[in-house]
């Protein structure tokens, strides 16, 4: 189901060496079977062995911790990558000196340890995820060269890392493009975040209790963000540069569930109202993705009721295969 909304692409060469980070995690997983439907040779990077899900698709596995440089360096100049797609990262959620520690040690000195190992390899394209909580509270709609003001380790962390990227790109000629996706949803996202939460509760007939949900936010939908992510790796012309990735549809949080409740029947479990706003709840939040439709040609092709359905789908079946086993 998820593939099937992809569309095609060209642009990376036969044989390509395509070296992926984070590829076990929700978008990385999408993006690793992107790549395999090209012509392209994959490896990941990962910590440990590699998972079932990578020996399914017949990925090469690299073991090394982005944090161990010595290993790392030699095990990417050994596989020699012609294009990184660099996903991994960790988002801690508290407020203390243990989680700004810990974005920064993954997000940024992983990243500068990924770079470095890259110096002189062949590579032609580094893209590297960034996050539009860089922007934090900045002036919405959010644009590529406004000022930063993040407002978590996490947001601080992935801001520090695409200046750090664009300082490779500057110094040492390293070709790299940051990507700034919204709100990524669809199959297969982990259960802390928003949408996952409301449709396992209305699919499980739970009572689904959340705020009143007058805070905007824009979803874009996984494949979306995947075919940027190719589309930036075969454009020249993206490097040294910074693109928002969202569907440029920014709704409040009350309509997003009104809809997906609609689309199953489940309105009355809705509690909208039943958990109060935090303190530092941001409400007004919308990306310009102009600069991106532009330079890479992309825009999203997938709505947010064909992506709720898409989702909708999964869980549906997934939950049938747990009540069959």
């Amino acid at each position: 189901m998820v593939s099937s909304i992809f569309k095609g692409s060209e642009g990376i060469g036969v044989k390509t060496r395509v070296l992926v980070t984070g590829s076990t995690g929700f978008i990385g997983r999408c993006l690793l079977k992107r790549l395999l439907r090209e012509e392209v040779e994959v490896a990941t990077l990962t910590r440990g062995k590699s998972s079932s899900f990578i020996k399914q698709e017949n990925a090469i596995n690299i073991q090394a911790d982005l944090l161990d440089y010595p290993k790392l360096s030699r095990k990417v100049r050994d596989f020699a990558p012609e294009v990184i797609f660099h996903l991994a990262g960790v988002r801690p959620m508290e407020r203390s000196w243990a989680a700004v520690q810990q974005a920064y040690q993954i997000n940024l000195l992983g990243t500068m340890n990924l770079l470095r190992s890259l110096q002189e390899g062949p590579c032609k394209s580094i893209i590297i995820m960034g996050s539009t909580a860089e922007y934090g509270r900045g002036q919405v709609p959010y644009r590529e060269k406004q000022a930063l003001r993040p407002g978590s380790a996490y947001g601080a962390a992935k801001a520090a890392t695409t200046i750090l990227g664009l300082l490779a790109w500057q110094y040492f000629e390293l070709p790299v493009t940051v990507l700034r996706p919204t709100l990524v949803y669809g199959p297969g996202q982990g259960e802390q975040f928003f949408l996952s939460q409301l449709l396992r509760n209305l699919l499980l007939d739970k009572p689904f209790a959340m705020t009143a949900g007058e805070q905007y936010r824009d979803f874009i939908y996984v494949t979306d963000v995947v075919e940027a992510l190719w589309q930036a790796s075969c454009n020249p012309t993206a490097v040294g540069g910074i693109y928002n990735i969202g569907s440029g549809i920014s709704l409040p949080l009350r309509e997003v569930a009104e809809l997906a409740a609609a689309m199953l029947g489940r309105k009355h479990l809705l509690q909208l109202g039943a958990k109060p706003y935090s303190l530092d709840e941001q409400f007004a939040y919308c990306v310009d993705i102009t600069l991106v439709s532009q330079i890479l040609k992309w825009q999203p092709e997938v709505s947010l009721e064909q992506g709720l359905t898409a989702t909708i789908g999964w869980y549906q079946q997934l939950f049938n295969y747990h009540s069959l086993s």
